[in-house]
């Protein structure tokens, strides 16, 4: 793949969050925070197990808005507490992402009065997905900014 395509086939995110670093590092990894957040606004979650350790692996089952039941799973690949986290992202019974896996990369960065948090997730398998999981979790990520900042 080109770098055009991995380009096309990726898409990133930038928030800053009135929270600090640790805060904000705990939400994404403590499953019992994660369930208060995680997700975009017109999603309801009905499982989320997150063994959140390099190797572990997550699993977040939903409904979407148009109550379709759905799962992500994915596997952690790297943690680095207040810092990064990287995890696949793989949904189940989707005939796009059947023997196709994504990256989500979350890195954390002080900034004047909170976090700069920076998500970058590539590897998607059309422009369609990228598109429906860069509203997804701009959505998600103002769960987040609420979440963290209260």
């Amino acid at each position: 793949m080109t770098a055009k395509e991995t380009e096309k086939f990726s898409l990133e995110i930038k928030r800053l969050l009135k929270a600090p670093r640790d805060r904000v590092y705990a939400a994404w990894t403590d499953p019992a925070q994660m369930k208060q957040w995680f997700g975009p606004e017109n999603v309801e979650t009905h499982e989320l197990v997150a063994d959140v350790r390099v190797g572990g692996k997550f699993r977040w089952g939903l409904s979407n808005s148009e109550g379709e039941k759905m799962t992500a799973v994915g596997e952690y690949r790297e943690l680095q507490p207040g810092k990064k986290i990287v995890f696949t992202w793989q949904w189940e019974n989707d005939e796009d992402w059947k023997n196709h896996i994504s990256v989500v990369t979350v890195e954390l960065d002080d900034r004047d009065g909170g976090t700069e948090l920076r998500l970058v997730h590539e590897q998607f398998p059309n422009e369609q997905s990228r598109d429906g999981h860069n509203q997804g979790w701009n959505s998600a990520l103002d769960k987040l900014e609420k979440f963290v900042s209260r």
